[in-house]
């Protein structure tokens, strides 16, 4: 049985979860203002002068959420956006490893149902040997 392991990286993860926390973002302050003054999508969409299904596939993640279309949304709900760089921090429980990403970590182990594989690291040695000269690896 062939095992692997999957590794997104670094950028890609760090991407994800930027656009989740603006996607959640967003949805927090459309719930609220859905409370305080009963907007819906619907009136989102009369407000941006698009069709609502727009308005629904860019809040479930369907459609691309660009600069643009969020600056539009912030405009409609009548609120401001706020935009901070800063430097991540590292906290005990975020189960995410120093490094992310295969390279610089060596040959990659193929595993065969226990059969046994020389490596070439055995090969190398086994072929610099003299004639008959035998080494236990």
């Amino acid at each position: 049985m062939t095992s692997f392991q999957f590794d997104i990286g670094s950028r890609a993860r760090n991407a994800g979860r930027f656009i989740g926390r603006v996607r959640n973002e967003l949805l927090r302050a459309l719930s609220e203002r859905k409370k305080d003054e009963k907007l819906s999508q619907q009136q989102l969409a009369k407000k941006l002068e698009v069709h609502r299904s727009l308005i629904n596939r860019q809040l479930s993640g369907e459609a691309n959420l660009t600069l643009r279309s969020l600056a539009d949304l912030a405009w409609a709900m009548d609120m401001e956006i706020s935009f901070e760089l800063k430097k991540p921090v590292v906290e005990a429980g975020q189960n995410q490893p120093v490094t992310t990403s295969t390279i610089g970590h060596g040959q990659i182990k193929y595993i065969d149902g226990g059969r046994r594989r020389t490596s070439l690291c055995q090969k190398l040695v086994a072929s610099s040997l003299a004639p008959g000269e035998q080494r236990n690896l």
